[in-house]
Parts: structure tokens; C-alpha cells; sequence
């Protein structure tokens, strides 16, 4: 039939308005035997001299202890079969120290995901591990496969901790949880071409795993099982200390090892003990063995160093420390520079976990003293997103090396190319250090039982709630979305500037949340949850309507900007009419918008639906977020 199709086509129209994503042509796979042979050569910066005394955590080739990166000459890294075999004969020598244990879900292709639980402890359950009173250290390696440093350090540092012995007393000092690779599918799908811009190992995993998500911006929706299992070892362990480790690539400079805390996130305390008592120790033991570390660079214009850079401070939940952050967990994201000698990379994250490790192990207590703080605190306005600070940024020393910039005939402008001389600069350092969304901490969220989906995300993270077992009425503040637009993340993705509806598998939604009280009766098995809990914080940015990290946002709601009913031409223009003529005030507000709008003036079917959403036969719920909010 013939329907007017303003609202209730809203998809098909807001999709269509996109500009067209450009795309590569997808041609069948081709052998890469068929390429160049130039076009399989990785064209680098020369790398910057090193002999740090790091060097000595290294097995040699032949010892019967050496990790397969060790054994290869630091060009091999183990795929994810080689990694697991290599963990089962570690535990199989010492299963006093070591033991492996499947976690909840398998991948999507589904391989066991494993995690080794490393303590001097007889009892390396969650409870066994809390009873020993000692610290645990979360570390997690290969959410991008390709950026392998952290799960071949990881090896090495359990050999030393376990049957090589080198490290052994730090068993007595803290508990380790060490997930090898996360993205064990993306693992598997191993070869010489994973990373363009890295400077070794000879093979390596790809990026995003079976489904073609990148795991580190899974950490809020919760799509994947590999994260799904992690939020679930984070809830049972409550581990003291969290660590993810990557590589970066972006500009050439001196620093090798690079991480970043949360800077003015959510867990204020522990950030403040990461700065004063981990940073000045880890940053002295790693210049001890070798290597100039920095907090995690990412350039605002890897063309032109001048514009200074941020660091990974006060992100979204959806990444990795952040979402350790939000739920109490002091943490950091490691990025060794992946222009650097990958043997450098890998002692670099060696001699990293070392000091970590140390620093936690020597000063529990007051770590402890700010988890309880961080956790204890209920502060009556939660900041979700924060912004660059308003006026002159701060300039930093940086430790660069030299460049020029020249011609290119391939893209017709200027293309810079870096040396291995270093030379110090002063540039510009501009943090997410400002508060910008700040909302209020309400009195609880309701979420309707029908969407069962968000309800078991929720669980999964950990969240506290109870379960309504009638229906139950409760006054709150309802929202309706205007001004809605489609695709569009509310940060650029750092790998990514593609302007597409899709992002990370969803279709996103941003919009202008209008509030409306409302008495609404919810149906039995809705769930009721008070953010006056340790995972308050957690729970607002997972169920705020304006919330970037929301379940809103990411598109788990979408159902419900979509409208059942809409009028026939026929039907809707002598009623519009008629109440022109009853109401001046009606006139007077569709004259003036026909008079903003030029838009609205041209689109008949547009001034139609305006009228109809102003009778009471339109949809009440059309634009609805579903979740009501105790105010």
C-alpha cells in the first residue's frame, strides 16, 4: 500500500542521505606470489642503534628453556597452537607454580580461551588467590595479534618466574593471570603481511578477530566472547593491577617503551598512585636496562610533529584501560614503538613487567588504600567524556630524530622521511583533561525485560541489580531521541577515518535526548539497578542515554526509532487542516517553520508527518529509550 514515509522509513532515509563509502574493489584472493616483488618488502626508517642490558633476560638459542622467539633469534613469535604448547610444558614441569585453565567461552571459531595463572600458592582459584593476601597482576597479550611483544615477554617472564628461576622470588610477592592472546582467532590467520608498519617478527596474527571486530573497542557492548571472557576474569579474580600490551607505529622517535594510565578518568586514586609511586620506579629501572620510556604517544598529524600529540588518557570505556578504569582496576595500555628492532621491543615489555611487578609487590599496601578509595567513592556527578583543556597547551621535551620531507611523485605532495639521528624538540602535549559530559548519578535505571540482550551484557560485566518478579509501576524520567543521526563514532577510530553506518559491527546512533517524566509499569523480570554500587560508574556509562559508550549509542535500541503505524495523504491532510483552524497557536508554529526550513517547506510528506505527530494517534513510544531513570 501507499504510505507517507517520513518517520517510519527513517533508516532507509537517513542511509541514503550518507555520502557513498569508497571502497576498495574486492577481488577473489590472490596468491601473494602474484605481487611484486617490491610490494612485499616492508619500506622502513634504519633502525636507531641499541645494546641495552636487557639483552640479559634473553635464553640463549639453545637452551631448553627458550621461548620459540628466543630459540628462533628473536624472527619467530609463536602462533597460537606453538604459544599454548609452549604454556602446557611450562606447567607440566612446575604445576606447583603453574597452571592453565579454559575460561567460559570459546572464540568464534571455537578454540579454548586459555589463561595461565602463575602463584606460589597451592590454591590458584579467585578464592585461593585473594587468601594468599599477595597482589594480582592481570596482564593480557595479542588483542591485536600482530602487535606480539607482550605475549613473548610474557613467555620469557614465566619461564624466569617458574622452572628457569631467575625471577622466582617474585612469585612470593604477587600472583600473575597472564592471557597469552586474547584474539586467538585473528592469531591463527598467521603470516608474513599482519603488519605494514612494524619492524618484525618474520610472521604474525591479524588485527581484528573471526567476526572482523577489533577487541579494543569491545569492552562496553561486550559483542565478542573473547572480551565477554575477560570482563568475567575481572569480576572473579578482582585483580590489584591491570596490563594490555601493543605496539605503535605513527612517527619515528627515541622512546621504545610507552604506556599511559587513565589520567583524569574514573578511578582518580589510583591513577594519582600510578603517577607518584609505579612511574618513577618503573621509568628508572627501564633507563637502567636500556631503554627511554614516555607515556604513549599518538601524533594530532604524523605529518607534521610541530602539532604536538595526546596520550591515551580519560578515553571511552570501550578500550581496554579504561574499561579496567571504570570498574575500580588501576591499569595502563603498553605501546613498545613498533619501528624499533622487535628483539628491543620484546626486552623492552620484559624489563616493563619486571619493574611493574616489583612496584606493586613493594608497595601493596598503599595500592590497596587507593583501590579502596577509587571503589568507595560515589561522587554525585560522573564525568563520561572528557575533552583537550581550553587555551595554550603545555610544551613537553620530546625525544625525536631528524627528518625531511620530500616530493612524491605517488601523491603529489610532500612526504616526510625519517632518519636514526636523534634530536630533541619542544612540542605541544594536549590530554583529554577537561570534564565535558557530566551527568548527575540517578537513583537507579530500569530495564525493561524484553530486552533480554542488554540485560545479560550487564550481568556479564558484573553489575549488581535486582529482578522484578511482578509487574511493577514506577515513576521516571523517560527520554526520546531528536535531532537523530546514524554511523557516526563519537571519536574517530585512531586506525580508522572511514565515514560509514557501520562501526564495529553496529549501526550507531547520536542524538539530542529530550527528558520526559513518565509513570511507567514495567513487565516481571525487568531489572532494577542502583548506581550507589562499586560498578556505579560502569552502569552510567553503560545505560546513560548521552553516553558515547552506551548500549543506546552502539545500536543494541535501534529497534525502537522505527514506527508501526503512519496515515494515509488522504486521511492526514483534511484533519491537518482542521486543526489549523482550531488552533492559532498551531498556525502560528507551522508558518514559522516553513519559514526556518526550506527543506521542510519542499518535503509534502515532511509537513504531513509534522501534523501527525501532534495527534494522538501517533506512536507514544516512536524514538523512545526504553530504560526509565529514577532521577
Amino acid at each position: 500500500m501507499s504510505r507517507l514515509l517520513p518517520s517510519l522509513t527513517f533508516f532507509a532515509a537517513a542511509l541514503a542521505s550518507l555520502p557513498a563509502a569508497a571502497s576498495p574493489a574486492a577481488p577473489d584472493y590472490v596468491d601473494p606470489g602474484q605481487f611484486l616483488q617490491s610490494a612485499g618488502q616492508r619500506v622502513l626508517p634504519p633502525d636507531i642503534p641499541w645494546n641495552g642490558k636487557s639483552q640479559q633476560f634473553a635464553a640463549t638459542k639453545d637452551d631448553p628453556w627458550a621461548t620459540p622467539l628466543e630459540a628462533s633469534g628473536f624472527a619467530h613469535t609463536p602462533p597460537y597452537p606453538e604459544t599454548l604448547a609452549y604454556l602446557q610444558k611450562l606447567a607440566a614441569a612446575k604445576p606447583d607454580l603453574i597452571q592453565l585453565t579454559e575460561l567460559q567461552e570459546k572464540t568464534g571459531e571455537g578454540r579454548p580461551f586459555m589463561m595461565a595463572v602463575a602463584s606460589s600458592s597451592a590454591d590458584k582459584s579467585a578464592a585461593g588467590l585473594k587468601a594468599s593476601g599477595k597482589p594480582t597482576v592481570y596482564i593480557e597479550a595479542g588483542i591485536h595479534p600482530g602487535e606480539a611483544n607482550g605475549k613473548d615477554a610474557g613467555l620469557m617472564l614465566l619461564r624466569d618466574l617458574t622452572v628457569g628461576g631467575a625471577q622466582r622470588a617474585l612469585l612470593d610477592k604477587v600472583n600473575i593471570l597472564f592471557v597469552p592472546t586474547v584474539n586467538i582467532d585473528g592469531d591463527v590467520r598467521y603470516g608474513k603481511y599482519g603488519r605494514i608498519n612494524q619492524n618484525g617478527p618474520d610472521e604474525t596474527g591479524w588485527r581484528v578477530n573471526s567476526r572482523n571486530l577489533n577487541l579494543n573497542r569491545d569492552f562496553a557492548k561486550l559483542d565478542s566472547p573473547e572480551i565477554r571472557n575477560v570482563a568475567r576474569v575481572l569480576g572473579q579474580y578482582q585483580p590489584d593491577f591491570f596490563i594490555d600490551t601493543h605496539s605503535t607505529d605513527g612517527v619515528n622517535y627515541q622512546y621504545d617503551v610507552t604506556y599511559c594510565n587513565n589520567g583524569q578518568g574514573w578511578s582518580l586514586a589510583s591513577s594519582r598512585w600510578m603517577d607518584q609511586v609505579m612511574t618513577p620506579y618503573v621509568y628508572s629501572q627501564l633507563r637502567a636496562y636500556g631503554h627511554e620510556p614516555n607515556v604513549c604517544i599518538s601524533m594530532n598529524d604524523n605529518e607534521d610533529i610541530g602539532k604536538g600529540y595526546y596520550p591515551y588518557y580519560s578515553d571511552l570505556a570501550r578500550f581496554s584501560n579504561q574499561y579496567a578504569d571504570v570498574r575500580g582496576i588501576p591499569a595502563i595500555l603498553v605501546e613498545l614503538h613498533a619501528l624499533k628492532p622487535y628483539k628491543q621491543q620484546v626486552l623492552g615489555n620484559y624489563a616493563l613487567y619486571k619493574a611493574i611487578l616489583e612496584s606493586v609487590a613493594a608497595n601493596r599496601d598503599s595500592l590497596r588504600a587507593a583501590i579502596a578509595a577509587d571503589r568507595a567513592a560515589r561522587p554525585k556527578n560522573v564525568t563520561l567524556t572528557w575533552k583537550a583543556a581550553d587555551g595554550q597547551p603545555q610544551m613537553v621535551d620530546f625525544k625525536g630524530v631528524k627528518f625531511d620531507k620530500a616530493q612524491s611523485p605517488i601523491t603529489g605532495d610532500k612526504i616526510v622521511r625519517w632518519s636514526n639521528q636523534p634530536q630533541d624538540y619542544k612540542i605541544p602535549i594536549t590530554p583529554q583533561s577537561e570534564p565535558d559530559l557530566v551527568v548527575a548519578r540517578p537513583k537507579a535505571y530500569v530495564v525493561p525485560a524484553q530486552w533480554r540482550e542488554v540485560i545479560e551484557r550487564l550481568k556479564t560485566h558484573g553489575i549488581a541489580m535486582s529482578t522484578l518478579d511482578k509487574p511493577t509501576a514506577f515513576d521516571v524520567t523517560a527520554y526520546r531521541l531528536d535531532e537523530v543521526k546514524l554511523g557516526t563514532p563519537f571519536e574517530p577510530d585512531r586506525e580508522s577515518a572511514d565515514k560509514i553506518p557501520g562501526y564495529e559491527g553496529r549501526l550507531l546512533i547520536s542524538g539530542k535526548p529530550v527528558a520526559m517524566p513518565r509513570k511507567v509499569t514495567y513487565p516481571a523480570g525487568s531489572v532494577v539497578i542502583n548506581p550507589d554500587q562499586p560498578l556505579g560508574a560502569l552502569a552510567m556509562v553503560l545505560l546513560e542515554p548521552s553516553s558515547p559508550d552506551s548500549f543506546l549509542s552502539w545500536g543494541f535500541f535501534n529497534a525502537n526509532l522505527t514506527s508501526a503505524e503512519a496515515p494515509e495523504a488522504y486521511v492526514m491532510e483534511p484533519m491537518a487542516r482542521r486543526m489549523l483552524a482550531e488552533s492559532p497557536e498551531l498556525r502560528k508554529a507551522f508558518a514559522a517553520r516553513l519559514k526556518a526550513d526550506p527543506k521542510f517547506a519542499k518535503d509534502r510528506n515532511a509537513r504531513l508527518n509534522w501534523f501527525y505527530e501532534r495527534t494522538p494517534f501517533a506512536d507514544s513510544n516512536r524514538y523512545l529509550y526504553p530504560v526509565g531513570v529514577i532521577r
